[in-house]
Parts: structure tokens; C-alpha cells; sequence
């Protein structure tokens, strides 16, 4: 009885079942304000999901959808120019999801909105492409197709400290996870409309 209990208690830390996509920046905490919290860690840390931690909830959920045909880092031709690499694609459907990887300093609602490198750069995305000289060079595409959905690492961000207990007042990597599968679905049930 006492391990349920133990068990169930370690469960819920880190999950704050108020937290979702159009509330977790409310729960955004920089350091001035994780004294007035009260938090008993010393370091409060923000960090990002990272593209290979977000590839296999994008095939999962893809999966469940029912979707077929999915690959990784697929080269899709995005215009009569240019191709890129769609980290997941589903061929039989011809849709994919790209993951922009960078993020600002400090997590902004106004990335929820903006999903692609419009605003900061002036157009959809750009990727760094490796020359044989060894030189990289930006590559940018104008406008990104209609069925490559954006995904964003600015949006997946969550806090923590060194102590367990501060993680009932933020944003857990599991609540992350949530906002990206939350994001995922609104897109497939958008895409069959």
C-alpha cells in the first residue's frame, strides 16, 4: 500500500494538469520571479525538446491518425529550385513536418504565432548547407508549401530545478510533450477538412 502510494505521488510531480497550448506561457518564470514563487532549487533552468526527441511523437501520433508510408529526413522538392530535408514525411499522403531547431533566449507567445523564420529572418526557413570547400552557406526558402506543417523549437520549451518539488509550479518537459502532440493534432484535423 505504501509503494501505490509512493508511486503515485512521484507520478504527479512535474505534471501540472492546468497547463496546455494556450496557457503555458502564463507558467513562464525567469529568474526574478522564481524567488516570488517561492521555488526551492537554486538554479532554474529553460530548455528546448530537441529534434530527436520530437521525431518519434511525430510518428506515433501519426500513427494512431492512421497515416502510412512515413519516413525521417526524407528530401522533398519544395519548388521548381529547391529541396529539403523533411525530418518526417509522409509519402502516400504527401505531407511532412519540419523542425525548425533554434530557439530565442526566452520563450515569447508571439512563437506560437509565427512558426516559421519569417519574422527574425524574412523568410520561411533557412538551413545551412556544407559546400565541398568546407564553407557553409545559408540557403533560404522563400515560402514553404502548404503541406509541410512548421513546427517550432521556440514553442516546446520547459523549466526545472534541481529540486523535484518546484516542478508542481512549471512547465514540465512532460507538459512540453503534451503542447507538441496537442499542436500535432490540431494540424491532422485541420488537414482533413
Amino acid at each position: 500500500m505504501l509503494i501505490f502510494l509512493i508511486l503515485g505521488l512521484t507520478m504527479s510531480y512535474g505534471q501540472n494538469n492546468n497547463i496546455n497550448s494556450s496557457n503555458y506561457y502564463d507558467y513562464y518564470l525567469d529568474f526574478p520571479a522564481k524567488k516570488k514563487k517561492g521555488l526551492q532549487g537554486k538554479t532554474l533552468t529553460t530548455n528546448w525538446l530537441r529534434l530527436n526527441e520530437v521525431i518519434p511523437i511525430i510518428i506515433e501520433e501519426l500513427k494512431k491518425a492512421g497515416y502510412k508510408g512515413i519516413h525521417t529526413n526524407e528530401l522533398v522538392k519544395i519548388n521548381n529550385e529547391q529541396s529539403i530535408i523533411i525530418p518526417v514525411y509522409s509519402k502516400k499522403s504527401n505531407f511532412g513536418f519540419l523542425y525548425i531547431e533554434i530557439h530565442a533566449a526566452i520563450p515569447n507567445k508571439k512563437h506560437r504565432i509565427e512558426r516559421t523564420q519569417k519574422e527574425s529572418m524574412g523568410v520561411d526557413y533557412i538551413y545551412w548547407k556544407e559546400l565541398p570547400t568546407g564553407e557553409s552557406v545559408p540557403i533560404k526558402v522563400e515560402k514553404l508549401p502548404e503541406n509541410i506543417f512548421v513546427l517550432n523549437e521556440n514553442c516546446y520549451w520547459y523549466q526545472y530545478t534541481e529540486n523535484p518539488v518546484d516542478q508542481k509550479q512549471l512547465v514540465s518537459k512532460d507538459d512540453a510533450y503534451k503542447i507538441l502532440i496537442e499542436d500535432i493534432k490540431t494540424y491532422l484535423l485541420n488537414k482533413t477538412r
